[in-house]
């Protein structure tokens, strides 16, 4: 089960890109997820088929990929701001987006309009 804190360690653990996308574990989304998520290659980009084309996260440059996570019920894809989740029984995906917090000058701003 993803908690809270799994998801800051991702975060944390992969903050920084690979230096070159074929230090990715992209095999670990052929080998463990189902053929109903359609996961592809395009050329420089990984397609996600579960996840509408709409979505920013239907392509995904294989360059702002952080990290590819292997999980009990899901595979992450980390990114710098967000973690793609897909799961390993069904098309679900579930997305993270992380929150940034104000900075102190923000703070600072916010305060003075109290």
């Amino acid at each position: 089960m993803v908690t809270k804190k799994v998801i800051d360690t991702i975060y944390k653990t992969y903050r920084q890109r690979p230096a070159s996308s074929e230090d990715l574990d992209i095999v670990l989304l052929f080998e463990q997820l189902p053929l109903e998520h359609g996961i592809g290659i395009e050329g420089d980009s990984l397609i996600i088929g579960s996840i509408p084309e709409s979505s920013p996260f239907h392509c995904l440059p294989l360059g702002h990929i952080h990290g590819i996570i292997d999980f009990d019920d899901c595979v992450a894809i980390a990114l710098h701001s967000s973690i793609v989740f897909l799961d390993k029984e069904s098309e679900r995906t579930s997305v993270h987006i992380r929150q940034q917090r104000p900075s102190l000058l923000d703070r600072l701003r916010m305060g003075k309009n109290l």
